[in-house]
């Protein structure tokens, strides 16, 4: 049985199938709704026939089976596993009716222990602030699977080392124990504030400056040495500041989400700005072109700014066919990206800044004509164009790369920068303007386009 479950939101959740193995045995399975497979860039025709599991609930041994996926929208690895190599996460020893539909599945999720993910839509498996457990085992042992059990004590399973067990009484002690540690940050932080705008004030007003009192809990001592330091924060500062943002995302959005919405916008400008600054760095030194292919396949979107569509890149260095009967020729476009709503793709030549676009000398007064590099590396675009539709079919199915298409195939070329002479400039537009078949675009146009994006993304509200 299937059925579309809403959620308190007013957003649609996924569909949750049950399927019986064996009287008193379901298998849980999980479909999410069309818009997540179109914005993580998947193709919900294809994928969405492939229902992904959840839970195996086993009534007669008294064991449930939970496998924690990632179902963050956009995330590279959407409905792959959320850990790194431990695949499930078992209870074993609590009571629990085994279901027969889907709201004996949210039934059931709602009385799992503390510390459980216990909306599927957000991918099953332990609360963020718990992911140090996971993380621990994980370093220490090898194992694809956790049982958390009420019988068992703590440590490798002697017969199967995929098997980790922490006993019932650990987990509980662990849980509670991080939840100790995140209060003492939230009651440290507070008190540097409020003591840190007393004392601004008090000097202002001639009044006596507070001390800062550390506690006697050395975890205490330790958060409140941290949030007093003026200097920069060192790596396991950071890790804890990134740990404690990581593990309150979601009361964050649910609670202050203007002030979440601000800290992404933050982070989003800081390597924005970053990416500026390396960029024109870049612009300043002889790379030869691997520098500048490795730079875009970094950072694949900035491809998207030499088009007015949003771009997913699928390949670089890709094959696009060609071979002659030698066995030489094989056509290597640089980048292999495709429009993430149609599916339409796009061809990418990269080349240096350094590339002469126009020959040196007019050909008559005011007019210059392409360089050969220019040229060139038009047709070289142009025949690429022609060897990839031609053999797209062959190409789609040798790679297993399906959710391509070759309607009205774009070929971008990224060359030279602007020229800063006026009779030039008009010659190079004149001439790209005239080149309907290949979009080109100087690398200084789009480092412009990024610091607009940045002072878009800085503006005053």
């Amino acid at each position: 049985m299937a059925r579309q479950y809403s959620n308190n939101s007013g957003v649609s959740g996924g569909v949750l199938t049950v399927e019986e193995v064996h009287p008193n045995c379901v298998d849980v399975f999980y479909i999410p709704e069309r818009e997540k497979f179109i914005h993580s860039g998947l193709d919900p025709e294809k994928e969405g026939k492939n229902p992904v599991q959840l839970l195996h609930i086993n009534g007669q041994n008294r064991f449930i089976t939970i496998y924690p996926l990632i179902t963050l929208v956009g995330h590279f690895k959407f409905l792959r596993p959320k850990y790194k190599t431990v695949k499930g996460i078992t209870l074993a020893g609590f009571d629990f009716t085994t279901p027969e539909n889907d709201e004996g599945v949210l039934d059931l999720l709602e009385k799992l222990p503390k510390g459980f993910v216990k909306d599927y839509d957000y991918g099953l498996g332990l609360l963020k602030e718990y992911r140090f457990i996971i993380d621990v085992i994980e370093e220490l042992t090898d194992c694809t699977e956790i049982v958390i059990s009420k019988s068992h004590q703590t440590g490798l399973d002697e017969f199967s080392p995929d098997l980790f067990f922490i006993s019932y009484k650990d987990f509980e002690t662990a849980r509670k124990s991080l939840n100790r540690i995140s209060q003492r940050a939230q009651n440290a932080a507070q008190s540097v504030k409020r003591v840190q705008i007393f004392n601004m004030f008090a000097t202002r007003v001639g009044a006596t400056e507070k001390p800062i009192e550390t506690g006697n809990h050395p975890v205490t001592r330790l958060l409140m040495q941290a949030s007093q330091s003026d200097d920069h924060l060192g790596d396991t500062a950071q890790d804890a500041v990134l740990n404690a943002l990581s593990e309150n995302t979601k009361m964050i959005a649910e609670r202050r989400p203007e002030k979440l919405a601000k800290l992404q916008n933050d982070i989003e400008l800081v390597t924005l700005e970053l990416l500026i600054q390396r960029y024109t760095e870049m612009l300043t030194q002889k790379l030869d072109e691997r520098h500048w292919q490795d730079f875009f396949n970094e950072n694949p979107f900035i491809l998207s700014f030499a088009f007015g569509y949003p771009v997913v890149k699928v390949n670089d260095q890709a094959s696009i066919g060609g071979r002659k009967l030698s066995g030489s020729g094989e056509k290597i476009t640089d980048f292999l990206v495709k429009n993430s709503m149609t599916n339409n793709t796009a061809l990418f030549e990269i080349k240096t800044p350094q590339t002469e676009i126009l020959q040196k000398t007019p050909y008559r007064d005011g007019v210059f004509t392409p360089s050969s590099q220019l040229s060139g590396s038009i047709n070289q675009a142009l025949d690429q164009k022609y060897q990839f539709q031609k053999e797209i079919a062959s190409r789609k199915e040798t790679s297993r790369v399906y959710d391509i298409e070759s309607y009205a195939v774009h070929c971008c070329l990224i060359i030279g920068c602007t020229p800063t002479d006026v009779d030039k400039q008009k010659s190079f537009e004149l001439c790209r303007h005239n080149s309907k078949d290949v979009e080109i675009i100087t690398f200084d146009e789009l480092l412009a386009k990024m610091k607009q994006l940045y002072d878009f993304l800085n503006a005053d509200d």
